[in-house]
């Protein structure tokens, strides 16, 4: 699920931001194979760290790592289109995220 589904909405969000920085006429490639060459150094960089093993912890971190990448990314995104980011909605995914790892769920 973590790479199928979630890491596939993060790659179009790095698509959309990539497209605002760069215009939307270009290709980053199957499975992102050229984020490297357009995006900053910063932001790859946070990109690779959404990349795990398989221990339980380094999972947990990837999944913040994603969460932090899309948070950045949509907030620029959302600005470039005038669109309003819904803050309330990423602190109810957040918090539902917490309550998973925690098995408070």
């Amino acid at each position: 699920m973590l790479y199928d589904v979630i890491r596939r909405e993060l790659h179009d969000m790095i698509n959309y931001y990539i497209g605002t920085q760069h215009g939307f006429n270009l290709s980053t490639g199957k499975a992102g194979k050229c984020f490297k060459k357009y995006l900053p150094a910063e932001l790859y960089a946070q990109y690779c760290a959404t990349c795990s093993g398989s221990d339980y912890a380094d999972i947990w971190a990837s999944i913040d790592a994603m969460c932090n990448l899309f948070h950045t990314l949509a907030v620029t995104v959302a600005a470039h289109f005038d669109f309003t980011y819904r803050q309330e909605e990423e602190d109810g995914i957040r918090e539902y995220l917490r309550m998973v790892k925690s098995n408070e769920y």
